[in-house]
């Protein structure tokens, strides 16, 4: 959290002999969040403060306290001491002798020359801000600012390299480089920042290597990003930087970890396989770990990324566990025990993304899994009991996966907790003792699903979906109709909040099995499935039945229907790419309970019928508190 690591810099947290800085710091924190000095707190999924706001009566305590030692966009003077600009009159500043202590810019545009006169003038800092300046280096003067213990260098997208001279800055205890996508490397000798506690490489995409002994900054709690080995490196070591990692035992939260592949031989790194404890089950304080193998393809691939992730064991603390573009057959043994749902039986998220070979799986129990992801991994054969699973997301997977609840025989649990995790199994990837006839189902408290393919769905038992609140189905090559569905939303019908379907293009019918049954809905998405019909009517003798207009009563939010007209409680319409249309229906008038309405990428002959007051089709429309009627320039998008 930014504000303890300021109150770090600033010397205002002591040292304990048997808590940690930033333990201390969290307590100070838990005793003004109790005496409402702190509000309306948020935490991350582990509980970690992410956010606060102080009351505004304690602000205004807070700065009649601090006098003018805090000022933000005014003159400085003499008694200043915390500064914080979010224009240009830095420039202003620069020249101005002084003793502050922390300098804080926010959206501004310095040259290196306009930073390196600040920096000459300010050699008291301890708590530097130079975020989003798009700077491309930083001047070496940056080395005499021998008190600094706080440097924020986030969104610089430019900065290819930091001066050798940052590494005089000993006391320095947070580097922040979060964005620095053009980042290539780290100074050669960063280990002699020996008081280096948070070290942020989030999102530095350029990043090929670790400097080595980084293992020596021993008070390091946060590094959010490793890189394995060193590809510029003649020798190309399989195991290169393994050991740096491992000595960082203190590590907490979360450690994204790169993995480039190097053509060596896989003899390079056999000498390590036997390293007791790994690389990663040293840190019980680390929560979410996340490897992220490179895309690159070459001979020995699936021996190197075996081999690699044989040698980073987690610690069984660990909560959230991650595996992308991994290439390997199975996954490792890894020493302490044979199956990852044993050893790892805090697992609350699970997700493995884009691996093609992955195949080989027995049966795992994870009894506290609440999210599980399987992505790109079309060979992956397994039988997994989640009894506590609430996020389901299912894309491209093999439809052989089986997920359960807990398999009982008898009134007792039934499995055998030492299956190995991907080890030899038979074809099928289902043990004789897992047929139906073995087990009776306890349900999963499911609310959110994410799957393309509506037919797999069916393998699980319909009360699976008796509290389904969202359901996503995307790139779905089969459906035709959602009558496909009709059992499963049947079972969700009184829970099914958002339905969002996309990507379908054999999706034709919406009508009967599938909609009329969710009276729960309020949100309805469905895009790019090219072949269904807006128009669809389905006549019962005399009478031309729709649906929706008698059990969609809920709908408050819809992405574009023909049909729109009977949703009587929809209060949010947007239509997209609506460049034929060419006038509004006068039915639109009956939605009275819109209160916005967006008509993007239209055509100027609609814009002008809706022209307030003197537009032909204004009458239509004028009910409407927020209406938006205008072309949209594509480029300016990121799909």
């Amino acid at each position: 959290m930014k504000l303890i690591q300021l109150w770090m810099a600033q010397g205002y947290i002591p040292l304990d002999d048997h808590l940690s800085m930033e333990d201390v710091a969290e307590e100070y924190f838990s005793i003004l969040l109790q005496r409402c000095f702190f509000q309306d707190v948020k935490k991350d999924e582990y509980g970690s403060i992410e956010s606060c706001k102080i009351h505004d009566l304690m602000h205004d305590v807070a700065q009649k306290v601090v006098g003018k030692e805090i000022c933000a966009n005014r003159d400085v003077d003499k008694n200043v001491r915390h500064l914080s600009v979010s224009n240009n009159e830095s420039t202003r500043l620069s020249s101005t002798k002084t003793h502050i202590r922390s300098y804080l810019c926010f959206y501004m545009k310095m040259d290196e020359l306009s930073v390196g006169v600040l920096l000459a003038n300010w050699k008291y800092l301890r708590a530097l801000d130079l975020q989003c300046l798009q700077i491309k280096s930083l001047p070496s003067s940056i080395g005499e600012l021998l008190h600094l213990r706080y440097i924020d260098l986030s969104y610089n997208h430019n900065l290819e390299l930091l001066p050798r001279s940052i590494t005089k800055l000993h006391n320095l205890q947070t580097l922040l480089l979060f964005m620095c996508t053009d980042l290539k490397e780290l100074p050669k000798d960063l280990c002699k920042l020996v008081n280096l506690r948070v070290l942020d490489l989030s999102c530095c995409y350029e990043l090929s290597y670790m400097p080595r002994d980084i293992g020596k900054l021993t008070r390091l709690h946060t590094l959010n990003g490793f890189v394995v080995g060193d590809t510029r490196s003649n020798r190309k070591e399989l195991f290169s930087g393994l050991e740096d990692l491992k000595a960082l035992s203190n590590l907490k939260g979360y450690l994204k970890i790169n993995i480039p592949f190097m053509n060596t031989s896989i003899n390079a790194g056999k000498k390590n396989v036997e390293r007791e404890g790994g690389c990663l089950a040293n840190k019980e304080n680390l929560k979410h770990v996340k490897f992220h193998f490179s895309s690159t393809e070459g001979k020995g691939r699936e021996e190197y990324d075996e081999a690699i992730m044989g040698e980073l064991q987690p610690n069984p603390n660990v909560k959230r566990f991650e595996v992308h573009d991994y290439h390997g057959v199975r996954m490792p043994r890894w020493p302490m025990e044979d199956n990852l749902a044993t050893f790892l039986p805090n697992l609350v998220h699970v997700e493995f993304r884009g691996c093609p070979n992955l195949q080989y799986s027995g049966q795992l129990l994870f009894p506290l899994l609440k999210k599980l992801e399987v992505r790109m991994c079309p060979k992956l054969i397994v039988i997994l009991q989640c009894p506590a699973l609430e996020v389901l997301t299912l894309l491209d997977f093999n439809k052989r996966l089986k997920i359960i609840g807990m398999r009982r025989i008898n009134g007792k649990e039934s499995g055998n907790e030492k299956e190995k995790l991907f080890g030899e199994a038979n074809p099928s990837g289902i043990s004789s003792s897992s047929s139906s006839s073995s087990f009776s189902y306890d349900g999963l408290p499911l609310m959110e699903v994410t799957i393309d393919h509506v037919a797999w769905l069916h393998s699980l038992p319909m009360d699976t979906f008796l509290g389904v609140a969202k359901l996503f189905i995307e790139s779905d090559n089969e459906v035709e109709s959602l009558g496909e569905a009709s059992e499963v939303f049947r079972s969700c019908s009184s829970s099914l909040i958002s339905l969002k379907i996309k990507y379908c293009f054999k999706l034709r019918s919406v009508v009967f099995g599938g909609l009329e049954h969710l009276t729960a809905l309020e949100d309805l998405e469905i895009t790019l499935c090219n072949n269904l019909s807006l128009s669809e009517k389905v006549e019962r003798g005399d009478e031309i039945c729709m649906p929706w207009k008698s059990y969609l009563r809920s709908l408050k939010s819809v992405y574009l229907f023909n049909w729109i007209q009977y949703l009587t409680s929809l209060e949010t319409l947007e239509i997209w790419d609506c460049e034929r249309l060419e006038s509004v229906p006068n039915w639109m008038s009956k939605l009275t309970s819109l209160k916005e309405l967006q008509l993007l990428d239209c055509s100027e002959r609609l814009m002008d019928r809706c022209q307030q007051s003197t537009g032909e089709d204004w009458s239509h429309i004028q009910h409407i508190p927020e209406f938006d009627c205008r072309p949209i320039d594509r480029n300016a998008f990121f799909w």
